[in-house]
């Protein structure tokens, strides 16, 4: 809308009126403001081409190492306490494919948010990778946050992280989750809802009881 608005004005300003009333020296810079405006107003998300399972995704390490995005999504309806829907979020592949969080109910899921430079991320990650292989029937999103994949992908080859290794650069699910420290796991039930949210380094002990729980 805003986008409009800004349109709107420069139509009704004729070119004599802008060079009249503002310094030579400053045209540049307004001309170049106006059009990293319009440029925002227009942005696009990813594009999505079409929603798949989890089985769909690619094999391998970091099963494709989607990047995760809230465009086109309404979250209005979710929450962070137990027995909520978490927040909704796409993972999205190079050619568009998508996987949603949202769709997966049936599995129990667990959103773990790490990082490369977090020490006890690096503890627990072992067992997390375990716990993934020894139960195929959980999903486990492991979030990285805020670094590049150049960063992110040697320590998923030294883990043998073959779950989802979802991109956060922008720290959107970050924010979106209310992380404050990591490692944070957010364990999902199969019904979808919230079942526990863990901020801090998962034991072993603790990682099995929580997803004996959901199960």
């Amino acid at each position: 809308m805003m986008g409009n608005i800004m349109l709107h004005w420069i139509d009704r300003q004729p070119v004599r009126w802008i060079s009249n009333h503002l310094p030579k020296v400053g045209r540049p810079l307004l001309l170049l403001c106006l059009l990293l405006f319009l440029s925002a107003c227009g942005e696009a998300g990813p594009r999505l081409t079409e929603e798949i399972a989890p089985e769909e995704l690619p094999t391998g390490i970091g099963r494709g190492f989607p990047v995760a995005t809230l465009h086109g999504i309404d979250n209005d309806d979710t929450g962070l306490t137990p027995g909520a829907m978490p927040p909704n979020f796409y993972m999205v592949l190079d050619d568009g494919r998508y996987l949603s969080l949202a769709n997966l109910q049936g599995h129990p899921v667990l959103i773990n948010f790490w990082a490369t430079w977090c020490g006890p991320c690096r503890l627990e990650m072992p067992e997390i990778v375990a716990e993934a292989n020894r139960n195929p029937d959980l999903i486990v999103l492991a979030v990285n946050v805020q670094e590049e994949l150049t960063q992110l992908q040697p320590f998923a080859e030294d883990f043998a992280m073959t779950m989802p290794v979802v991109l956060d650069s922008d720290a959107t699910l970050r924010q979106l989750y209310e992380v404050s420290g990591m490692p944070t796991s957010v364990f999902i039930d199969s019904e979808g809802k919230i079942d526990t949210v863990w901020r801090g380094i998962l034991t072993p002990d603790a990682l099995r009881e929580f997803v004996d729980q959901m199960e």
